[in-house]
C-alpha cells in the first residue's frame, strides 16, 4: 500500500520549493519569503530579494535568486530584473540588475557550478556571461528579427551552457525549427544545430546526455507530430520516438527515462538495455502532472480532476503509481502550479506541498 511520512513541516505556506537530488534545499511562502532547509530544519533566508524565484547550478553549488520588478514600480517604461548569486553557504557573491522594455518578456537566467550567470534575451536572441558581477562575454545567438519574443531554456553543464530556443515564423508564417547552441561560458566556441521540431516541450539532462521533447504542428491538416530525441553534445540526433514528452524524467542511476505522453501513458526507455515500454493505465476523467522516476524504473505521477484548476475549489489530487495502479490522497493548493511536481533520490519518492515535505512510501 501507497503511504505518506512527514519529513518536514513548514508553519508559512509554500508556493514552490527548490530541490536538489530529491532533497528540498529551500522554500517560498506564498507571501514571497524565502527559507532554507538544513537537515530537517527550516529557516529564514537572509534576505535580499523579496518575491524572487530561487534556482539551482546544477551541483547546487551556486544559488540564483531572479526578482522580477512588480508592475506597480515600472517607470520611464522600463521593467528591471535583479538577479543575485549566493554561493552553497547562502553568502552573497554578486547581483547583476538588467532593464527591458515593460511589455517584453525579461531575460531567461541559469547559473553555472563556476558561479556564471547565464542571460538569454528572448526578444533579441542574445546571450550575456557575468562573472562576479561583470560582464564577461555577450553574442548573438542566431540573427533573427528583433521584434519577435523566443521560448528558451537553458541548461548548464560544467563550464558550457547549452541552448535550446523556439524560433517563431515571421508575420504569421510556420514558425522554424528548434535551435539547440552550445556556447563556453566565455562566449566562445559556440557549436548551433538544428532540431527535427518546431515546438519545444521538454529539456533534461544527466551523465553527458540529452534528451529533448517537441512537436510539428500542420494547420492544414490540423495535426501535431510529436518527436522524443536523444541529441549528443555537437547536436547529432542519435535517437527519435515519435510520442509526446509532456514531461520528461531520469533516473539517479541514468539507466531509465520516462516521458509522459499522455494523461493516460507513460513512455519507460530502458536506456542501458535500449528498450521501450508503454505504461498504460485508464484515463478516468484524470490529468497526470509531476512525473518522476526511480533507479528501478519505477514511475510515479500527480493525478487531479479534469476540472481541478478551474474550480479551485478543492484541494485534493492523488499520488499515483501507474505499473501497480495504487494511489494515495494528498492536498495541494491548485493556486500554485509549481508545487505539481514529484521528485526522487534514486530509491523513494518525494513531494512538496504546501505545509508539508512528504516521503512516499
Amino acid at each position: 500500500a501507497v503511504g505518506l511520512d512527514q519529513i518536514i513541516e513548514v508553519t508559512d505556506a509554500a508556493r514552490s520549493w527548490a530541490v536538489h537530488d530529491g532533497h528540498p534545499l529551500y522554500y517560498t511562502s506564498t507571501d514571497g519569503s524565502h527559507y532554507q532547509v538544513v537537515n530537517r530544519t527550516v529557516s529564514p533566508l537572509a534576505i535580499y530579494s523579496r518575491h524572487g524565484v530561487i534556482s539551482l547550478s546544477p551541483s547546487a553549488d551556486y544559488r540564483l535568486l531572479t526578482r522580477l520588478q512588480d508592475k506597480a514600480e515600472v517607470k520611464d517604461g522600463q521593467r528591471y530584473s535583479d538577479y543575485f548569486v549566493m554561493d552553497n553557504t547562502d553568502q552573497l557573491i554578486y547581483k547583476v540588475t538588467r532593464g527591458v522594455a515593460a511589455d517584453l518578456k525579461p531575460a531567461i537566467a541559469a547559473i553555472s557550478d563556476q558561479g556564471v550567470l547565464a542571460l538569454a534575451d528572448p526578444v533579441q536572441s542574445h546571450i550575456y556571461f557575468y562573472k562576479l558581477g561583470t560582464l564577461i562575454a555577450e553574442g548573438q545567438l542566431y540573427e533573427a528579427d528583433f521584434s519577435l519574443e523566443r521560448k528558451i531554456k537553458l541548461q548548464w553543464v560544467g563550464e558550457r551552457c547549452y541552448i535550446l530556443l523556439e524560433r517563431p515564423g515571421f508575420n504569421g508564417a510556420p514558425p522554424d525549427e528548434v535551435l539547440f547552441i552550445g556556447i563556453n561560458g566565455d562566449g566562445r566556441g559556440q557549436m548551433t544545430a538544428v532540431l527535427p521540431f518546431s515546438y519545444l516541450q521538454q529539456f533534461i539532462f544527466q551523465d553527458q546526455r540529452f534528451f529533448i521533447s517537441g512537436y510539428n504542428y500542420s494547420a492544414k491538416e490540423q495535426k501535431m507530430n510529436p518527436l522524443i530525441v536523444e541529441v549528443s553534445p555537437q547536436g547529432q540526433v542519435l535517437w527519435t520516438n515519435e510520442n509526446f514528452g509532456h514531461e520528461l524524467a531520469i533516473s539517479a542511476n541514468s539507466n531509465y527515462l520516462a516521458a509522459l505522453s499522455s494523461h493516460e501513458d507513460v513512455q519507460l526507455f530502458d536506456l542501458k538495455l535500449e528498450r521501450t515500454q508503454v505504461i498504460h493505465y485508464d484515463h478516468d476523467n484524470q490529468v497526470s502532472l509531476g512525473l518522476a522516476i526511480n533507479d528501478l524504473g519505477e514511475t510515479a505521477v500527480i493525478r487531479v480532476p479534469v476540472d481541478f484548476f478551474v474550480k479551485r475549489n478543492t484541494h485534493f489530487a492523488k499520488i499515483y503509481f501507474p505499473t501497480t495502479k495504487q494511489s494515495q490522497a494528498i492536498q495541494i493548493d491548485p493556486r500554485f502550479p509549481k508545487l505539481f511536481q514529484l521528485y526522487s533520490d534514486g530509491q523513494r519518492f518525494f513531494i512538496g506541498t504546501n505545509f508539508e515535505w512528504l516521503e512516499i512510501r
